[in-house]
């Protein structure tokens, strides 16, 4: 394992975990949002309140597909990558890259499920990532 694969393995997972972290906010905005525009209408707020705010809910919902799909790219690079380079996790001698090779796989994973994403796992035939099911947010 070269020192450039392991350095850009950080990279990946760092773009990746940033992304994730993103995209997260944006979920948690728009929930946010919504409830907050229920509660002012359910309170009879001023009309021109209530539609500032479907503003910003508006802005929210366009960033979220663009999130989405810059994350997907990226865990399907991940996942690329690791089947490419880490077909399976390094001995317990190189410990931290073992602990990053593990956990670029959860993420990958755990990614695959939260996106509805499907990833071929580290030695599956073809190596290519396949886009589930779109989600409209």
């Amino acid at each position: 394992m070269s020192a450039e694969e392991q350095k850009e393995l950080k990279i990946k997972v760092g773009s990746v975990k940033r992304t994730k972290s993103e995209f997260e906010a944006y979920v948690k905005e728009e929930v946010a949002q919504r409830a907050k525009i229920d509660k002012m209408k359910a309170d009879g707020a001023e009309e021109a309140d209530v539609k500032k705010q479907m503003e910003v809910l508006n802005d929210t919902l366009t960033v979220l597909p663009d999130t989405r799909q810059r994350l997907a790219k990226y865990a399907q690079e991940l996942s690329r990558f690791m089947d490419n380079y880490f077909p399976e996790p390094p001995d317990s001698s190189q410990e931290a890259l073992r602990t990053l090779v593990l956990e670029s796989r959860q993420l990958v994973q755990d990614l695959g499920s939260m996106l509805g994403l499907v990833l071929e796992p580290a030695g599956a035939e073809g190596g290519e990532a396949n886009d589930g099911p779109e989600t409209d947010f």
